[in-house]
């Protein structure tokens, strides 16, 4: 749901600019050294200049350097550089745009503070290999401006320089234990619109281990760009979805090129308004959706194809500790939105990103789905709690569809919060009408509970009902669900309910009730002779009808006819309701009528009466 991305890691990426930084200081440092031993003590100029040039010379006079001190323990082999910037040249940037020349991305970093641990300075001097133990950048701040240019995707610019290509004029060997950068602030600016987009990432933290740079290290398979492993964290995260409905939050998020891994901690996506005013802000209708994860974690990732052609191919996702609720409101009058096309598996064909996961794990979870009916008024909720299965062949890859359409999930969960419930899904991702199969059991339960849900969408209330199970197996897709159910069960009454105008919750049908319970509803399933009723499932998909709202009442198209209550009854019913409606609308109209008459007679009676007594009183005066 949420659009705003950084741009891709092939246009953009921290690594050669921390190199570069590295390289800067490295240079200068070699630079000292040479000129401490034979040429006296007179090396800070002389490292400015150095310095200077080398970022010109680097970055083609685009960028230029500034800092206010560089500080340097002979003895220890620690370094210090303060107040570091990376400042890019306008003048020189704009006769690059009218030479064809310009790259797509501009970058300014500022750098509080720099520090290098344990530089071995003899042997980097003498030998010409440079080792370093620790190298620390505190509070950086990284600014892109991304404005892309057609001629760079055509003109060709020969292949990009290979670290080893930078400082082999200067090392033939370099090793770092360790990189650490601490609180980066990274604002992106992207200005190939009309609009110019702004994004900022606060709070980002990076580890890198044994850096190691030399002629053959581009192409030994143990490491990732030259490094045995990079750990990203960023923390806090917050970002407005692009409709501006809702905020999504994320407490923590955790990259490791050595695990292979993308944890995601604390994940919350909330409507940024009250029920009522969400669709008026939207417009539409359709759900709304409250959802919160304790974590979301992605193991063995394949980061070259990640990053490199941006694509997700990964083992395992692990969704942990999840509550996600769905609410819709049938009663809004707004604007329909159609879901044609739009079920969960369709939704996985249409995101961007490239996507392959062998299998997705769900693990004590909580899902919720409550709707408004446009009749009653009324909110019926369905509930599934400690829920766990996993999904197999989740992938919007068109490759990896050829070898399997199908993506299934098994689920084990607790209806109402009450009943096991498994339920099994099969999706066809290659179908073009969204074809899929679910197929299940729910087990024993007391019937009541279903009252939080048929009583306000079907204006039945379950007076009593001992469910023993309920099988089903549906085949569906956009348009309609065929299959079957049966519903196994023992002491079944209810109470049917319709909504008056100008009253207050839903009414009694006293008489209807009684009738539908001693000449339709069958009092059990199998009945007293062990013949089951069957529940044939035939539903039509209203086009506006959401996925979760379509799963149950294709389930309830079958639920009626395996308890008496058919198309063909329930017409009767229907019919003889508005018949009985009307001759309690008829009675209630004749008992007000008599009354009326009644009140009527009394005044008449009344002014007979008080006619009588004053006549009399004028007699005895």
């Amino acid at each position: 749901m949420i659009s705003k991305q950084l741009p891709s890691s092939g246009k953009i990426r921290l690594w050669p600019f921390i190199l570069l930084a590295v390289v800067i200081l490295i240079g200068g440092i070699g630079y000292y050294f040479y000129n401490n031993y034979l040429a006296g003590f007179q090396w800070k100029p002389a490292l400015q200049k150095k310095l200077k040039e080398l970022v010109l010379k680097t970055s083609d006079s685009l960028y230029h350097i500034e800092y206010s001190d560089f500080d340097l323990n002979i003895s220890s082999g620690n370094a210090t550089l303060t107040d570091f910037r990376l400042i890019p040249d306008t003048a020189v940037y704009n006769k690059l745009v009218a030479l064809h020349k310009a790259p797509d991305n501009v970058f300014t970093l500022s750098v509080k503070k720099l520090s290098i641990k344990n530089i071995g300075a003899r042997k980097a001097y003498h030998d010409k290999i440079l080792d370093i133990e620790n190298i620390s950048i505190e509070n950086p701040t990284l600014t892109i401006v991304d404005k892309r240019f057609k001629y760079n995707d055509t003109v060709k610019v020969g292949k990009p320089k290979t670290p080893y290509q930078i400082i082999k004029k200067v090392f033939k060997q370099l090793r770092i234990d360790s990189i650490s950068l601490k609180s980066i602030s990274l604002n992106y600016i992207d200005e190939n619109k009309a609009v110019t987009k702004h994004i900022a990432l606060k709070h980002l933290d990076i580890n890198i281990s044994d850096v190691f740079i030399d002629s053959l290290s581009a192409t030994d398979p143990a490491r990732f760009y030259y490094t045995k492993g990079i750990d990203v964290t960023v923390h806090d995260y917050h970002i407005a979805t692009p409709d501006s409905l809702y905020d999504a939050t994320i407490k923590k998020i955790f990259f490791s090129t050595a695990q292979r891994k993308i944890a995601l901690d604390k994940i919350s996506l909330k409507p940024r308004y009250t029920r009522d005013n969400f669709y008026t802000k939207a417009g539409r209708t359709g759900e709304i959706y409250t959802l919160k994860f304790k974590q979301i974690a992605i193991d063995d990732i394949d980061l070259q194809d990640f990053l490199r052609a941006q694509v997700l191919y990964a083992g395992t996702m692990n969704i942990n500790n999840a509550d996600i609720q769905l609410y819709a409101n049938n009663a809004y009058k707004g604007k329909k939105t159609p879901k044609i096309g739009h079920d969960p598996q369709q939704a996985l064909q249409g995101v961007a990103l490239d996507m392959r996961l062998k299998r997705l794990n769900i693990k004590n979870s909580r899902i919720s789905y409550a709707e408004t009916d446009a009749v009653t008024k009324a909110t019926g909720e369905i509930l599934f709690t400690h829920t766990n299965g996993y999904f197999l062949n989740v992938t919007n890859d068109d490759d990896q569809k050829k070898r399997n359409p199908y993506m299934r999930a098994y689920i084990n969960t607790r209806f109402m919060d009450e009943a096991p419930f498994r339920v099994n899904f099969k999706f066809n991702l290659a179908s073009t009408d969204g074809a899929f199969n679910y197929s299940g059991e729910l087990g024993k339960f007391d019937g009541r509970i279903l009252d939080k849900l048929v009583k306000p969408l079907a204006m039945v209330h379950v007076q009593s009902a001992d469910v023993e199970k309920l099988d089903f197996n549906v085949d569906a897709s956009n348009y309609n669900a065929r299959g079957n159910l049966q519903f196994y069960y023992k002491n079944l009454k209810i109470q049917l309910l319709k909504k008056v105008s100008g009253k207050t919750g839903l009414q009694k049908l006293g008489l209807i009730s009684t009738l539908a319970n001693n000449l339709i509803i069958q009092r059990s399933n199998p009945d007293k002779n062990g013949v089951l009723s069957p529940g044939p499932i035939d539903l039509k998909r209203d086009p506006d009808v959401s996925f979760f709202s379509f799963l149950y009442k294709a389930l309830l198209d079958g639920l009626k006819p395996s308890v008496g209550y058919d198309k063909k009854t329930e017409t009767q019913v229907n019919t003889a309701i508005v018949k009985v409606s009307k001759l309690v609308t008829s009675f209630e109209k004749f008992k007000e009528a008599r009354k009326e008459r009644r009140e009527e007679r009394k005044k008449q009676r009344q002014a007979k009466k008080d006619s009588i007594n004053k006549a009399q009183e004028s007699k005895g005066n």
